[in-house]
């Protein structure tokens, strides 16, 4: 993972990932497929960031990064700004105490708190997260409706976006109930995501 810069329409706020979906994306050998679809969401392409607290945990797993060069990779704190860096560290202290305390969840924080001061997007599919991100006013999307919104926009079609979440599952990803093998579509229509 280097720090390439893929950069979309600036009024697009980017996508910021969680190590969940990128976790069961190379488990399930899908990640350029996620990486497509990540880019192609929504109207306009987007800039896709994950933190190097993320990285670390996907390395801790050994699972193989090379895939991931569609992601733009930040540590919070190493802005040569040093005002733009001591606001990424307060931030991420501040979302450390609300959702990691005793260290549990480093990569959900510093996903919100990179999304927060950077007006990002945050992709986190651990429930509890989303909804802290949410209460705290910040944009928390799981990595379905990522996979929908590209879906509507007609970028990716639904049988690619089934194979992606049928392939996730059977690496052991958990998503909401409803969503099983082979169902990808029919629950992000009666979510409202399709």
């Amino acid at each position: 993972m280097t720090g390439a810069s893929h950069v979309g329409d600036l009024s697009v706020p980017p996508l910021v990932w969680d190590a969940s979906p990128l976790h069961h994306a190379i488990k399930a050998d899908k990640i350029d497929l996620l990486g497509d679809i990540a880019q192609n969401c929504g109207t306009f392409p987007r800039k896709n960031v994950t933190t190097d607290v993320v990285r670390g945990e996907l390395e801790r797993h050994k699972l193989p990064t090379d895939g991931l060069g569609w992601l733009d990779v930040v540590a919070l704190g190493s802005d040569p700004d040093e005002s733009v860096a001591l606001s990424e560290i307060l931030t991420l202290v501040t979302w450390t105490e609300r959702v990691a305390p005793g260290h549990r969840n480093g990569g959900e924080a510093t996903v919100l708190a990179w999304a927060d001061l950077h007006s990002g997007l945050a992709v986190i599919d651990d429930s509890e997260a989303r909804r802290i991100g949410r209460r705290n006013g910040v944009e928390v999307w799981g990595s379905l409706r990522v996979i929908a919104d590209s879906v509507r926009a007609g970028h990716t079609t639904e049988y690619a976006a089934t194979s992606l979440v049928d392939a996730m599952i059977a690496s052991g990803m958990y998503y909401p109930r409803g969503c099983k093998q082979g169902q990808f579509v029919v629950w992000a229509k009666q979510n409202g995501l399709l």
